[in-house]
């Protein structure tokens, strides 16, 4: 058996294993009230003065790509609601070696933003989305958004920040038996869907697992319209 071979200094975990994405929030305001993320009366927001300035983020950054990391993705909150963001991420992408640089991301602002932030250096972008149904939209996000992040979805793409790809939740009694409709509009538009877990971040702690929909679900429901073939390979960022 070959031993392990780790770069001197890596970051690795009690499993062995070795870090190579960094997460980093830069803000943690939202403009969207998500029914499974936060109360409709939003949260009480750290003081501007308590938040990291961009070099500071940077420093930090650059000490993780030190280490080996290799992808940095930028997160909220909502992060487009920090001003200045593609000042954060030229100066992320001028590092040595440079990361490649994402975002997550509810699409608010992407229409305005998504050409900046690639001029700057940003690779490409997932956003949040778990319905195209507009009522529904509203209705979960307390905002009738949907026709914004739609538009912003598409200056992503005209920007060149792909594979655009879009974040679902499956949520039981809500979007679980419309996720075939969500799979067939992204790839209308070129877009990769991945649906993801319902993590328990509600402050409101209204979190339930029986509320969740499994794998095996999901995939029920979409092998009822498509043809699915595994392909091996994993798409977790």
């Amino acid at each position: 058996m070959q031993p392990t071979v780790r770069p001197r200094g890596a970051l690795v975990d009690t499993f062995g294993r070795v870090a190579t994405d960094l997460r980093v929030s830069v803000t943690d305001r939202c403009n969207l009230r998500c029914s499974y993320c936060m109360p409709a009366e939003g949260l009480d927001w750290l003081p501007k003065p308590q938040l990291l300035t961009f070099e500071e983020l940077t420093r930090l950054v650059r000490i993780a790509v030190g280490l080996g990391v290799t992808t940095v993705r930028l997160t909220g909150g909502e992060p487009l609601l920090r001003r200045g963001l593609p000042e954060l991420v030229a100066q992320i992408a001028a590092l040595d070696p440079r990361p490649r640089i994402a975002m997550t991301t509810n699409g608010l602002g992407l229409d305005r933003l998504a050409q900046p932030l690639a001029d700057a250096g940003l690779d490409r972008v997932n956003v949040s989305l778990d319905t195209i149904d507009r009522e529904a939209f509203a209705r979960l996000t307390r905002r009738d958004r949907l026709a914004d992040v739609i538009t912003g979805l598409q200056a992503a793409a005209d920007a060149g920040l792909t594979p655009v790809k879009v974040n679902a939740v499956a949520m039981r009694g809500f979007n679980d038996e419309s996720v075939a409709d969500l799979l067939a509009w992204c790839l209308e538009r070129g877009y990769e869907l991945r649906f993801i877990e319902q993590m328990p971040l509600d402050a409101q702690h209204q979190w339930d697992r029986a509320s969740m929909v499994t794998q095996a679900e999901v995939l029920e429901r979409l092998a009822e319209r498509f043809t699915l073939t595994p392909t091996g390979t994993n798409t977790a960022d």
